[in-house]
């Protein structure tokens, strides 16, 4: 428990310095993200367990409406919006 502790002060002053940080450190973080996200991407690709569970987070988003109600409507709007353009 000690170790998690730790770790959860790690990010939570790192989440604070990048808050207060000047915009091209912000960018800097920006552009790694980007990075993990290609990653990710490429992940989704090749990996069946990184899909299963990356499908299982958004399942269990979309199993509690009540909670996500107004982001699913935005997500269906945009949807709209974007089989109109096209």
């Amino acid at each position: 428990m000690m170790l998690l502790d730790q770790m959860m002060s790690v990010v939570d002053k790192l989440v604070g310095e990048i808050k207060e940080a000047d915009q091209e450190k912000r960018d800097h973080f920006v552009k790694s993200a980007v990075a993990l996200f290609e990653i990710a991407t490429e992940a989704l690709k090749t990996s069946p367990e990184f899909r299963r569970g990356f499908l299982k987070a958004h399942v269990e988003f979309l199993d509690h409406p009540e909670e996500s109600r107004e982001m699913i409507e935005k997500s269906i709007q945009a949807y709209k919006r974007f089989r109109g353009n096209n």
